[in-house]
């Protein structure tokens, strides 16, 4: 089954924007990765929505983030060809080497596919980050206003607005370390 394509919903035609957190992207998450299940079977160690429009009560870019963890990331003969059969495209240009990244293609709805070694640092921190904010209202309240913050200064410059999420990034994932060190944090059971 491949994901559904846009039909114009006035929301997503400006996807570069702050929105308040919606309740279906977790329905529209469990879509997509019930495909993804369906697509990948036992491939996927995990498929996980991660990003903050998996945290309720974060207000977020109105982009669902999906993170599929792999045995062997750099097989990519053996989920590429099942993942772009539901709709989505490789994107080989991109830089960052801990993960291989697909979008949705043309005409359906936004979203990001991180598909990344299991048990890798990478894999891990996306999932403990999401796990701590989910747990920690107040960090996620601070996150979330600076958010709107950062993209009121930078709402034409894509790329500060990232950078500048770095120096409160970091110190949430700072706090995370701690908090899963004193609680002996484990990532929960895979969410498709």
């Amino acid at each position: 089954m491949r994901i559904k394509e846009y039909k114009g919903d006035a929301a997503m035609e400006d996807q570069w924007r702050i929105a308040e957190h919606d309740p279906q992207w977790r329905m529209v998450f469990l879509e997509i990765g019930s495909n993804l299940r369906a697509a990948l079977g036992e491939l996927a160690i995990r498929i996980d929505h991660i990003g903050s429009t998996s945290v309720e009560g974060l207000d977020a870019k109105p982009i669902i983030d999906i993170q599929v963890s792999v045995m062997d990331i750099e097989d990519l003969t053996s989920y590429r060809p099942e993942i772009e059969q539901i709709g989505f495209v490789f994107r080989g240009e991109n830089e960052d080497k801990s993960k291989r990244y697909f979008r949705e293609a043309p005409g359906a709805r936004r979203t990001h596919l991180h598909v990344r070694q299991a048990g890798s640092f990478a894999e891990q921190l996306n999932l403990l980050f999401r796990d701590y904010l989910r747990e920690h209202q107040e960090d996620c309240h601070r996150y979330g206003e600076e958010k709107h913050r950062l993209f009121e200064l930078y709402k034409h410059d894509r790329i500060k607005y990232v950078e500048g999420k770095g120096p409160i990034v970091w110190d949430i994932v700072h706090k995370a370390h701690l908090w899963s060190q004193e609680t002996g944090w484990r990532p929960g059971d895979s969410d498709a």
